[in-house]
């Protein structure tokens, strides 16, 4: 499904999800992803649902949770796949925030580095980073990722975005025990 939820979450409150990516295309094959490996690697963006193929379902989900007196407090694209591999995302973004609902993105942040993802992810009102490391090594021993991404790119493309960006910015990291865990890491990945 491309709307689902809504679902409690510790960080969004009632949140609607938009899985605006098909199963497993992404950029990463994370040793922990809990919708397993990596079956179509991918750093290209393209257009995989049509916009009102998401805006549709969610207007018509948005209007009977309203019937139903629910409240949604944030949208959230958080899919089977890396999100900013959606050449639409921007344009989703501002179509929904005319509903009146605050949009967030949760990104595995490996296309970061690119101007037109930055300019994409400004749009929305909370934007969650994951960094599980900044080490070459470990960041390629636990995310997998696509052959050709620079993780030195990538602390780059954050840096820039976290000094534009408005809204609300958070990070993310999974601690995988014996890989990333250890106090050294953790400093890299904090500074």
């Amino acid at each position: 499904r491309i709307v689902f939820g809504p679902i409690p979450s510790r960080r969004f409150g009632q949140s609607l999800g938009i899985n605006n990516i098909p199963p497993k295309i992404c950029s990463y094959s994370c040793v922990y992803c809990q919708i397993g490996k990596t079956e179509n690697f991918s750093i290209e963006r393209r257009q995989f649902y049509k916009i009102n193929e998401i805006i549709e379902p969610l207007e018509k989900t948005l209007n009977n949770l309203k019937k139903r007196k629910e409240r949604v407090d944030y949208i959230s694209f958080v899919p089977d796949g890396e999100p900013t591999l959606d050449i639409n995302l921007g344009i989703e973004i501002e179509k929904i925030k005319k509903f009146g609902i605050k949009v967030a993105v949760i990104t595995n942040s490996s296309l970061i580095w690119r101007q037109d993802v930055r300019d994409d992810l400004l749009k929305a009102d909370l934007v969650n980073c994951k960094i599980d490391s900044v080490s070459k090594e470990i960041w390629e021993k636990i995310n997998r990722p696509f052959k050709g991404l620079d993780i030195d790119k990538i602390k780059e493309g954050i840096k820039e975005f976290s000094n534009e960006y408005k809204g609300k910015f958070v990070t993310e990291t999974m601690l995988v025990k014996g890989i990333n865990d250890e106090k050294e890491e953790l400093e890299k990945i904090g500074k």
